[in-house]
């Protein structure tokens, strides 16, 4: 198992520290590709904010992630993934290509997301709604071992 490859996703909504926290993860593990669908939408609109784009960025995001593993890399995909169907396509890739996955998981109190998205915004970054915010928020699904190999909880702070 120690050669096995391997795909970690990142499960939270926006301003849990999912990207600060695999941004340190890819920096210790030099066999690891860190891959943003944000950072996609990016490069095809006007900004990571851009859904319109969504397509042909999380297209793009899948590529890279199947040339990754072709390669022999470990992933990490750097998203919200707070459904079972934006994880899906992930998942199927990570399968065939027998890698191990694992969730990350990133569970923090809504205040605490809105604090950390405001500091985000005035900083000059991403700001996303807090009406968004509060529907991801209600529809989120936690990732179990029916899913993934492994869940991590990486972060934990509801009350």
């Amino acid at each position: 198992m120690n050669n096995q490859l391997k795909v970690w996703i990142t499960v939270g909504a926006p301003g849990s520290g999912k990207t600060t926290f695999v941004k340190t993860l890819a920096e210790m593990n030099s066999q690891a590709v860190r891959l943003c669908p944000d950072e996609f939408r990016a490069k095809f609109g006007t900004g990571e904010s851009d859904q319109s784009v969504s397509y042909p960025a999380f297209k793009a995001t899948y590529e890279e992630m199947e040339k990754a593993l072709s390669n022999g890399k470990d992933v990490i995909i750097d998203a919200t993934n707070m459904y079972r169907k934006t994880r899906k396509g992930f998942l199927k890739i990570a399968k065939r290509h027998n890698a191990q996955t694992i969730a990350l998981v990133f569970e923090v109190k809504k205040e605490t997301l809105l604090e950390r998205n405001k500091k985000r915004g005035e900083a000059g970054g991403r700001n996303v709604p807090e009406d968004v915010i509060d529907c991801m928020l209600e529809r989120y699904q936690c990732p179990g071992t029916d899913e993934v190999d492994k869940v991590n909880m990486v972060c934990y702070i509801k009350s």
